[in-house]
């Protein structure tokens, strides 16, 4: 009786770890739009200047990096050139973009 118990118990636990590896394996990496950015900016600036129907911003600029230290070095060069829209956005484990515009 106590081998059959163990043989059912040690069976759920293996199929558990399986289902665990599975589900992390298949998981993709989070967008910009899944509220994984870290916006750095003013909400006020995000308003339309003159009453024109065209926003005031140019495109974003984009650039991936591997290390978070470089990450963050150039979100401080640019803010020190005067970028007010700066975005770090997590791709991976140890993948990451900053946004600017």
């Amino acid at each position: 009786m106590a081998i059959t118990l163990l043989i059912v118990v040690g069976a759920a636990v293996s199929l558990t770890a399986l289902y665990v590896m599975a589900t992390q394996a298949s998981a993709q990496p989070a967008l910009a739009g899944q509220n994984t950015a870290v916006g750095l900016a003013d909400p006020s600036a995000e308003t339309q200047v003159g009453g024109s129907s065209t926003p005031a911003r140019t495109d974003w600029q984009l650039k991936t990096l591997d290390d978070l230290t470089d990450a963050e070095d150039l979100l401080d060069s640019l803010e020190s050139s005067g970028y007010q829209d700066r975005e770090l956005i997590v791709l991976g484990n140890s993948c990451f973009a900053v946004r600017w515009r």
